[in-house]
């Protein structure tokens, strides 16, 4: 089965001749605006870009990247156009540039714009509006984060595009449309922005505002290493980093699938090369693959923050920016030489990961509208009920039995339905668990939806149904932490909403619960539930 892939990061193709701006003494170049804007260095190219001389050839090129990165389409269009061709070599390496320019101005159009702190928002009228309400908390906090591991800051808003469709998002990114399919890629951070696949178009959404957070620490480290850091390094320093937003540094950042994964691969020697990871994870054959990929390298980057520390990994970065050679930077700092993958796996190894038997993998569904469609009779199967048809019989006698009133029978079918299968099922759990809220058992409910969480933390249905059971129950903070979670993974259901604006109500939080309000107007305006 096919696992949600939540992002990649597209690196520079383009090899630039070595130009250093620092030894200067002439007026500053076109090549010169384009290497640094390769190398993710904004601030030097746009202090630069101003002075190249009109009678540059590459004047017009350097021009209209700068627009493009900074998200000016327009801009970027009129400056290639007055600017014309090129010399021939840069010209060569920019072919991308005209129709690239063209294709996000298209997919961007009727966009709404909203700057919020050091981010800037794009988005689409509607339902996508309330993503700029949360995306500032993981986006800023990420971003303090980075600020104080690799010493970057950006000086200009960071841009953000939501897109609202599959087909704008493809459009903007100029991925392939396969691997949004294959392999489940919802956001890539390339350009100096960053470009994010509505969760909108989920059944049960995605961990949006945990991969916001990775697409940051990516461009972060871009800036830090000027754009040298390969992937493997760059995807685990992502990974490991995302949730560091909500507190407490580094955090769990291998789901039990993954931990399962990255069990029998190590079992059956089927680890995935750090090299057959370029140019992106989301080239890999299949969503399983990435998610192994995934789990590998950010252990490989726990690695070397155990065995050298932030000072140690801060030296790494500056080292790869100086230098453009990991592994030799690995080394320096470690002290040792060659044979990195083989101590990462006696790393992973060290941490005991287990294959998690009664945990299945889930395909990726995309459709259109879906995260905002409800299911408030809890009917919804997931895909182990659908792949087991002796588990989905008994489940459809309880589903029946509970809507007719009859509840405690309808419990003793959902619990044989969970004897006899051979995964855990998240819709099976909460099924029980609306029995026995409905038996006047709320505690028990929640032990069986904590359980289910524990298992698969990204599945939606049980977190937000964790978060109104807790609530009813008079359990705020555990209520408070699990709609927080619900909206990060989708924050268009309603029932989350008024959760939330009453806890931060019972609270005293006036302004978050006013928040809360506003968004279920916009949701109230815009979607049928």
């Amino acid at each position: 089965m096919r696992r949600l892939l939540l992002s990649a990061l597209l690196v520079a193709v383009v090899a630039w001749p070595g130009v250093d701006p620092r030894a200067r003494t002439a007026p500053p170049t076109g090549e010169e605006v384009l290497k640094l804007l390769s190398e993710t260095r904004m601030e030097e190219a746009a202090r630069l870009a101003p002075a190249i001389p009109e009678d540059d050839p590459n004047r017009g090129l350097a021009l209209a990247s700068l627009h493009y990165h900074r998200g000016d389409y327009d801009g970027a269009h009129d400056a290639l156009v007055a600017g014309g061709p090129g010399t021939e070599a840069i010209e060569a390496r920019m072919a991308w540039l005209p129709e690239q320019i063209g294709q996000a101005k298209a997919a961007t159009t009727g966009m709404l714009e909203r700057e919020v702190g050091n981010f800037r928002f794009r988005f689409a009228p509607g339902p996508d509006a309330i993503l700029v309400e949360y995306a500032a908390e993981a986006l800023e906090g990420t971003r303090a984060e980075m600020e104080r591991l690799v010493g970057v800051a950006p000086s200009e808003p960071t841009l953000v595009e939501f897109f609202p469709s599959v087909a704008r998002f493809v459009q903007a990114s100029g991925l392939p449309a396969e691997w949004v399919e294959t392999t489940g890629t919802v956001a890539i951070a390339k350009w100096d922005r960053m470009l994010v696949l509505s969760p909108m178009n989920m059944p049960r959404g995605y961990p949006w505002m945990d991969t916001l957070a990775h697409e940051y620490v990516h461009l972060a480290l871009s800036r830090a290493s000027h754009n040298e850091a390969p992937i493997w390094f760059q995807e685990g320093s992502a990974k490991l980093l995302e949730s560091a937003w909500r507190g407490g540094g580094r955090q769990d950042f291998t789901s039990p699938y993954a931990e399962s994964l990255l069990a029998t691969a190590l079992a059956e020697d089927a680890l995935i090369p750090f090299e057959q990871m370029h140019p992106s994870m989301a080239a890999l054959p299949s969503a399983e693959a990435a998610t192994l990929a995934f789990a590998q390298v950010a252990y490989a980057v726990d690695y070397l923050f155990d065995e050298a520390g932030e000072e140690g990994y801060r030296r790494i970065v500056d080292q790869v920016r100086r230098h453009g050679d990991v592994m030799r930077a690995v080394d320096l700092v470690l002290g040792r030489s060659g044979r990195f993958e083989a101590r990462v796996r006696t790393h992973i190894e060290q941490q005991r990961p287990r294959v998690r038997a009664n945990v299945a993998g889930f395909a990726l569904q995309i459709e259109a509208g879906a995260a905002g469609e409800a299911d408030d009779q809890g009917q919804a199967l997931d895909p182990v009920l659908i792949a087991d048809r002796k588990m989905q019989d008994l489940t459809r006698v309880g589903d029946l039995l509970r809507l007719r009133g009859h509840v405690e029978a309808a419990l003793l079918e959902y619990e044989k339905a969970d004897r006899v299968g051979v995964f855990h099922s998240p819709a099976l759990a909460n099924k029980q668990a609306r029995a026995l809220r409905s038996l006047g058992r709320p505690e028990d409910a929640m032990v069986v939806l904590r359980g289910s969480v524990a298992l698969y933390p990204e599945y939606t249905p049980t977190v937000a149904l964790l978060c109104d059971v807790s609530a009813v129950a008079g359990e705020d903070g555990a209520a408070l932490d699990a709609c927080s979670r619900s909206v990060g993974l989708n924050p268009f259901d309603p029932t989350v909403h008024r959760r939330l604006a009453e806890l931060h109500d019972r609270a005293g939080r006036t302004a978050d619960a006013e928040l809360e309000r506003r968004v279920l107007q916009v949701l109230s305006d815009h979607l049928r539930r």
